[in-house]
């Protein structure tokens, strides 16, 4: 149901346009309502949400870019509460200023470009041969979301954190509780039921990883929890327990879930779309393109937050101090004014294909956007290489893109001719 103007008109009273509000769009296509928005101006009032969304390419790209300056993330004045969901007070996530810059260096240097070619050897890909594998068991027919891509991510970021990544019973854990601190996220961290659920996960998630934290410290391994206790030291300073447990809840959230949606994304695209379902059949190099296409088109985070450190103009409105940006990068990445006449339409030949913004940008872009591009790639060839005439199921439900924040088109019902026993 479209909201009434007097829910959307800005204090200036420019918008001419009703559109739903965003905390309206769980389970519903987004994007019309996206452009309904961008027709009221580049910065928009939502009532529902209580913030102003920022729709435009490069001022969400200027808001990223200033970051500590103008403007500043949900987590630099947070609660306690808050900070106690997202795992404690040294998340990369929470810290800012020199501590952020120095715990960032230390997750670059776990996820360098060196150290990427390691784990694809070692664990992407022998996770991927399994994954692929029991999809390959089947019978001709399998939901390449739930059978295939959501397993990729947690079970590789459980390997690199030294957990049992074949421990099925954990890895549908994982992505359960993630999906919960997500969904607290997305609503703005503050409604009600959301807190509550997702305080229960973070203690849950605490008590998942706290035996592995503490069995490194005493007996460190080549893991990441092992390398937090020996290395972040040199960029953190001493660390006890509680800092530890920080750094790598944001380690584990960060490699469990955003790119489960990645690689479904990527997935539906390739296989959905004909244009690009020929292109890569006549050039496998063309994945590269459909996954950033696909993260363009269909970035797994909707939306970042950031407060205004004072009085600002941004798009030709005003933003009082301490107002909240939503930063909309599911309608930026489809700005007219970035990406031509068309923006909606999928463009394998773009000249910069990574000229999105679903890893984010500027000091608070994604760390591990090395290892997510390359999950989703592999992801893709393994498919392609292992499923003889892979095809949609036209029988079966079809995918819908669903949620809120963290958006991928599901169930991915497909059909292969299925090995001969």
């Amino acid at each position: 149901m479209t909201t009434d103007l007097t829910d959307v008109v800005t204090p200036s009273g420019q918008q001419t346009c009703p559109f739903t509000p965003l905390q309206d769009l769980a389970d519903r296509d987004p994007f019309p309502q996206y452009e309904a928005m961008r027709k009221n101006g580049p910065v928009v009032w939502d009532k529902s949400m209580n913030a102003w969304l920022v729709l435009d390419f490069k001022l969400c790209r200027y808001v990223e870019l200033h970051e500590e300056d103008q403007f500043r993330t949900m987590y630099a004045d947070a609660e306690p509460l808050l900070v106690e969901i997202k795992g404690g007070k040294s998340n990369i996530t929470v810290t800012q200023g020199e501590q952020h810059q120095r715990l960032r260096r230390f997750h670059t240097s776990l996820l360098s470009f060196k150290a990427l070619e390691s784990y694809k050897k070692n664990i992407v890909m022998p996770i991927i041969a399994h994954s692929i594998e029991q999809v390959a068991k089947k019978p001709g027919a399998a939901d390449l979301a739930a059978d295939f891509g959501d397993g990729i991510p947690p079970r590789v970021i459980c390997a690199l954190l030294g957990m049992p990544w074949q421990d099925d019973g954990l890895i549908d854990m994982t992505l359960q509780l993630h999906e919960v601190i997500m969904h607290w996220i997305g609503r703005g961290y503050r409604d009600p039921d959301s807190i509550a659920n997702a305080r229960a996960a973070s203690r849950s998630i605490n008590e998942l990883l706290l035996p592995y934290i503490r069995e490194r410290r005493m007996h460190p391994q080549d893991d990441f929890i092992s390398r937090v206790w020996l290395q972040a030291p040199a960029e953190y300073g001493e660390l006890n327990e509680e800092d530890a447990l920080s750094i790598c809840r944001e380690l584990y959230l960060g490699g469990a879930d955003t790119t489960v949606h990645g690689i479904a994304n990527s997935l539906y695209l390739m296989l959905w779309n004909a244009e690009a379902k020929q292109a890569v059949a006549t050039d496998r190099a063309k994945i590269n393109n459909v996954v950033e296409e696909a993260q363009r088109l269909f970035g797994s985070p909707q939306y970042r937050y950031r407060r205004a450190n004072a009085d600002c103009e941004l798009g030709g409105v005003s933003i009082k101090k301490n107002d909240v940006l939503i930063l909309l990068h599911g309608a930026a990445n489809r700005d007219p004014e970035r990406f031509g006449a068309c923006p909606a339409a999928v463009d394998l030949a773009r000249e910069k294909p990574g000229d999105h913004l679903t890893f984010n940008f500027g000091p608070r872009s994604c760390v591990g956007a090395g290892l997510a591009r390359m999950e989703m790639h592999e992801a893709l060839n393994a498919v392609l290489d292992r499923l003889p005439n892979l095809r949609p199921n036209p029988t079966a439900e079809a995918p819908r893109y669903a949620s809120q924040f963290m958006r991928s088109f599901r169930p991915l019902n497909v059909l292969f001719d299925a090995r001969v026993r």
